[in-house]
């Protein structure tokens, strides 16, 4: 082959290779349950898009709907790939569909709810809340319903304060709504009220803990069924590897109200299977 010749083919072999279409970046759905209010939690969430998108290689489609329903309905109709779910509503997911726990925050596997009321008020237990009004937050939480009914229960709360209650729709708002006396007892979260407490939304001025229950599982990261096991591996991996130690990775986990995250297991949920069941609430 002569110096021309094989100048040819080289300068054909380079024009091909660079028309070649370059590989497309995978897109990962995610996401979350409204458990706070959705659009503050859409606006705060960039940290944790960029250290998803960093670490997963894919370009994230993030979304915060204003319903917890909304979410187990697109993670079991493969609209969303991964999604921050509460522990009821990954038993009605997984009840639907074969969705796979991921990650949870230790929190996660020893958490529990708060009941409270305002400073002055006579409630002082459970057995005390008859003949008063009741907020829980959405009827799919299982922090801000789910086991409080569940325990209510347990306690042989009168019933009409169960039946009466209203549902403010989010953590953030029962507190706001006992906290100004709209209501004069609810359930919570006990990570949303101690962050509220931190950043001034309410104050032991307004309202006061006067019950918390056992300890139960709840929220967990899943994957939908058809997701690529590599991609949901990369999911679980950034978010394990997140080090409080890092002023970086601390600013996700405070975005997320995690200290560190450890491997979700199927089987921890089973008390809140029974107890979903229980309240005639999973089909």
């Amino acid at each position: 082959m002569n110096r021309r010749h094989l100048l040819a083919c080289l300068f054909a072999t380079l024009l091909l290779s660079g028309c070649q279409p370059k590989p497309s970046t995978p897109k990962l759905r995610v996401s979350m349950i409204p458990s706070t209010d959705p659009g503050r939690i859409a606006r705060e969430s960039q940290p944790l898009i960029d250290y998803l998108q960093r670490e997963t290689g894919a370009t994230i489609e993030f979304t915060v709907p204003t319903s917890y329903a909304a979410v187990v309905e697109a993670i079991t109709n493969d609209k969303v790939d991964i999604a921050y779910l509460g522990g009821f509503t990954y038993v009605q997911a997984s009840s639907r569909a074969a969705v796979k726990p991921l990650v949870q925050r230790l929190q996660d596997k020893n958490f529990h709810s708060r009941f409270i009321t305002q400073p002055d008020s006579p409630i002082q237990s459970l057995s005390d809340l008859k003949g008063h009004t009741f907020a829980f937050g959405d009827v799919n939480s299982t922090s801000g319903h789910l086991m409080p009914s569940y325990y209510m229960r347990q306690e042989h709360v009168d019933p009409a304060v169960i039946d009466k209650a209203i549902y403010t729709g989010g953590h953030d708002a029962t507190a706001l709504a006992v906290a100004n006396k709209k209501v004069d007892a609810g359930a919570m979260d006990e990570l949303v009220l101690e962050k509220m407490l931190k950043t001034g939304k309410v104050n032991t001025g307004q309202i006061r803990v006067f019950y918390t229950t056992p300890p139960f599982f709840d929220y967990v990261w899943v994957a939908r069924a058809g997701l690529d096991p590599r991609m949901a591996e990369k999911f679980s991996q950034a978010l394990l590897k997140l080090d409080a130690a890092t002023p970086a990775d601390k600013q996700v986990l405070d975005l997320l109200n995690a200290q560190k995250y450890a491997v979700a297991n199927e089987s921890d949920y089973s008390k809140l299977r029974e107890a979903a069941t229980d309240d005639g609430l999973l089909r």
